[in-house]
């Protein structure tokens, strides 16, 4: 099943990783690590973040068509 990420479980997820780990504020949330960090990176790219291309996490990218 597919957790939805409001507005409010999005700040309420950046609140607690202030202060607690990410597995901790997952345990606080009762969803996983990956959920929430999962939920902060989709955030992230809907305003406009694009991972540079030389990064070790993007190579898949650099050899797509129309990339680099």
């Amino acid at each position: 099943m597919k957790k939805v990420w409001t507005k409010e479980k999005l700040n309420e997820a950046k609140k607690l990783l202030e202060t607690l780990s990410t597995s901790k504020a997952g345990a606080v949330m009762g969803v996983s690590k990956n959920a929430i960090l999962g939920g902060l990176y989709r955030e992230k790219q809907k305003n406009g973040y694009v991972p540079p291309l030389d990064s070790k996490y993007a190579r898949i990218r650099k050899y797509r068509k129309g990339f680099g």
